[in-house]
């Protein structure tokens, strides 16, 4: 009895690692602010309608456990060619059409394996052939917020981001449209659902107490 009240406990206690996904990291002035999708953002509409109307400036992305992060390539609103890095993975918005639209039909950049903490991956914009306009990577970006020159953006929720890169925003176009990535984490080891867990612990009680009952019958 007491070994099945002990296993009940400690499955019912493992679903707190249920809740692995993607964390932001703040450790630089300024500090994180989180602000309403601006006006200007062409696909400010597109994002209200999957309920995104906010993102987070001034901070990293990281994720809490291992696993691998699957990148797609969602759309863009730019003069400038961006591209956006990964480890191995790389992809570039080239430079026409200015506006690309692919909410329809997303591109699978690519997956990679990552481990607790940051994640590595930048962003870069050129301003024409290979002219280099200037790049900013995940850990940068913690120290940039809405006006910095280039900036990344981000809407967190548990496995799934959305990166908002800005390629020139130190001006009226700071609208964070300019390359659009989905970022969608999985575990390296799958886990429960916690409402599963509790009903095994919970029917795992239930035949100790019903077996014990039956012992003290035959006995009696």
């Amino acid at each position: 009895m007491k070994k099945i009240i002990f296993t009940a406990i400690a499955l019912t206690l493992a679903s707190a690692a249920a809740n692995a996904g993607f964390v932001t990291i703040d450790s630089v002035v300024p500090s994180q602010s989180t602000i309403g999708v601006v006006n200007s953002n062409d696909f400010k509409g597109t994002f209200a309608g999957l309920g995104i109307t906010t993102y987070t400036l001034g901070a990293s992305l990281g994720v809490d456990t291992a696993g691998t992060v699957t990148y797609y390539y969602y759309g863009k609103e730019a003069g400038y060619s961006n591209t956006f890095n990964s480890g191995a993975l790389s992809y570039s918005t080239g430079y026409t059409p200015t506006t690309q639209n692919y909410f329809g039909a997303p591109i699978a950049i690519g997956t990679v394996a990552v481990g607790p903490g940051a994640l590595d991956f930048n962003f870069c914009a050129y301003s024409s052939g290979t002219s280099l306009v200037g790049c900013v990577n995940n850990t940068q970006n913690d120290a940039l917020s809405l006006g910095s020159l280039q900036s990344i953006a981000m809407n967190v929720t548990g496995n799934v981001t959305w990166l908002f890169w800005d390629d020139s925003g130190a001006g009226p176009d700071d609208n964070h449209d300019d390359m659009l990535v989905k970022a969608v984490f999985t575990p390296a080891a799958s886990v429960p659902e916690p409402a599963s867990l509790v009903l095994l612990g919970t029917g795992l009680l239930g035949m100790g107490i019903a077996r014990r009952r039956k012992a003290a019958k035959a006995v009696a």
